[in-house]
C-alpha cells in the first residue's frame, strides 16, 4: 500500500455502481483454487481510520494483508484487485509486490481445484487422510497443515488448569466424574476434535465485482460440524456421559477464545490470508463459470502449473509434530486437593480443518429484497456496512498474463 502522503489514484469502475448486490455468507469451512500466474492489478486498502476505535485486544493481534476488493473485465481479459495492508503500514513497495504474487497464487489456486480439494485433518489413526493430493502441492496446503497442528496445540493448552478457562473446565470435569463415579478412582478420557470452519461473510457484488466487508473463521467440534461423525464407543455409559458433559465445557468455555485465536492472532495470519482469496476466487467462481477469458479458463481445470511450492515440505513432518503432541501431551501437571472425603491426587494431562464445499448456502439479496438460495459453501447472515475507502490500484493489463495452460 502506499504511504498515507501519496495521493490515491482511485479505482473508476461507474462511481459505486459495482456495489449493484449484497452477497452475505457464512461458511462452513471450504477453501478453493486455481493455478496460473494472474497478472498484477492491485489496489491497496488502508482501514486503520476504521479500525482505530476498535477495543484494544491482546498483543498478539496482527492483521496481515489481504485481499478486499477484485473486478474482472472480460472484453479486456484484466482484472483490478485492491489490498487491505492490515498492520503493514510501513511495508516497501518491493515487498508489497512480493506478497501481492503470494495472495494471487492463493487466488488462483481456489479457482484451479474444485472445490472439495480443500481440506485437512490431523488426526493419529489416518495418517494416510491428513491432506487432499493436490493441495499438498502447494504452499496453501502447508499453511493450512499448520494452522490445524497449531489448533490442536492451542486446544490442549486453553485447557490447562494453568489458564482461567483451563481451571474452570477442569474443576467441572472432576465435580461431574464425581457425580457418576462416586469414590472410584478412574481416568477421566476426553475426546475432543476442533475443526476450523468459515464463519460470517460479508461482501458486496457487483455485475463483475465484489468487495469484502468481513470474512471470519469459527471453531468447531467435530460432531457440531459433521453431520456423519462418528461418536467414539463408550463401553461405560458413564463415561459417555461424561465425555458429552466435556465437549459441552469446551464449546463454552475453550472454543470462543479459539475462535477469537483464529481471526486476530499472528499464529494464524497466514491462514487468514488464505481465506480472503479463497473467498475471493469463490466469488469469482460462481460469477464467472462458462464465460470467456483466460482467467475464467481457470476454473476447475486442476492446472498448478506456477502454483506449487517452490520449497519442498513433506505432510510426514506435520504428523509426526501431532502425535508427537498426541502421545506426550501439551501439559501432564499433578495437583493435591482436600476434600471432605480426604486428600487427592489430580492429574491434568493434555493428550480437522475441512475447506470442502459440503452442505452450504448462500443467499443472494438483490435489490427486490428476495432471497434466492442455492448449494454453495457459504450460508446465511448479512451486514450492511457504511463508509468511504480510499485506494489506488496498478490494473492487470499493466502486468504479467497468465501462464499458459500445458
Amino acid at each position: 500500500m502506499a504511504n498515507p502522503k501519496d495521493k490515491p489514484n482511485k479505482v473508476q469502475v461507474g462511481g459505486y455502481k459495482m456495489f449493484k448486490k449484497l452477497i452475505s455468507i457464512f461458511l462452513s469451512f471450504t477453501f478453493i483454487t486455481t493455478q496460473p500466474v494472474f497478472a498484477q492489478g492491485v489496489a491497496q486498502l488502508n482501514m486503520a481510520q476504521y479500525l482505530g476505535s476498535m477495543p484494544a485486544v491482546a498483543a498478539d493481534r496482527f492483521r496481515p494483508l489481504h485481499m478486499r476488493y477484485f473486478s474482472y473485465d472480460i472484453e479486456a481479459d484484466n482484472f483490478q484487485l485492491l489490498l487491505d495492508k492490515g498492520d503493514n503500514q510501513d511495508i516497501k513497495e518491493a515487498e508489497l509486490q512480493e506478497k501481492t504474487k503470494v495472495l494471487m497464487e492463493y487466488f488462483q489456486i481456489g479457482l484451479s481445484l474444485p472445490n472439495d480439494r480443500f481440506w485437512v485433518n490431523l488426526r493419529p489413526d489416518a495418517q494416510d487422510q491428513m491432506i487432499d493430493p493436490e493441495l499438498e502441492k502447494t504452499d496453501m496446503g502447508k499453511i493450512m497443515l499448520e494452522s490445524d497442528l497449531q489448533l490442536k496445540k492451542d486446544t490442549a493448552q486453553f485447557t490447562s488448569p494453568q489458564t482461567t478457562e483451563g481451571r474452570q473446565y477442569w474443576d467441572k470435569l472432576y465435580k461431574k466424574a464425581g457425580e457418576l463415579f462416586g469414590t472410584e478412582n478412574i481416568t477421566i478420557p476426553t475426546i475432543t476434535r476442533p475443526w476450523i470452519v468459515p464463519g460470517e461473510i460479508i461482501l458486496r457484488q457487483g455485475e463483475d465485482s465484489a468487495y469484502i466487508f468481513k470474512a471470519n473463521m469459527k471453531v468447531l467440534l467435530e460432531q457440531d460440524h459433521l453431520k456423519n461423525s462418528v461418536a467414539y464407543n463408550f463401553t461405560d455409559p458413564r463415561m459417555k456421559e461424561l465425555n458429552e458433559y466435556s465437549s459441552q465445557l469446551i464449546r463454552e468455555l475453550i472454543i470462543p477464545k479459539l475462535t477469537k485465536e483464529v481471526n486476530t492472532s499472528k499464529r494464524y495470519a497466514a491462514l487468514r490470508q488464505v481465506f480472503f482469496s479463497l473467498v475471493m476466487a469463490r466469488w469469482f467462481k460462481d460469477t464467472f463459470t462458462g464465460k470467456p477469458g483466460q482467467y475464467a479458463q481457470l476454473i476447475d481445470s486442476h492446472n498448478l502449473n506456477n502454483l506449487t511450492s517452490k520449497q519442498a515440505w513433506n505432510k510426514t513432518h506435520y504428523f509426526n509434530e501431532y502425535k508427537k503432541s498426541f502421545e506426550k501431551g501439551e501439559y501432564n501437571l499433578k495437583e493435591d486437593i482436600y476434600t471432605p472425603a480426604g486428600q487427592m491426587i489430580r492429574s491434568y494431562v493434555s493428550g480437522g480443518m475441512n475447506m470442502s464445499s459440503s452442505a452450504m448456502t448462500m443467499n443472494r439479496y438483490n435489490n427486490n429484497g428476495k432471497d434466492q438460495k442455492h448449494t454453495v459453501f457459504f450460508s446465511a447472515g448479512y451486514q450492511i456496512i457504511n463508509g468511504r475507502t480510499k485506494y489506488h490500484s496498478i490494473d492487470s493489463k499493466d502486468g504479467n498474463r497468465p501462464a499458459q495452460r500445458k
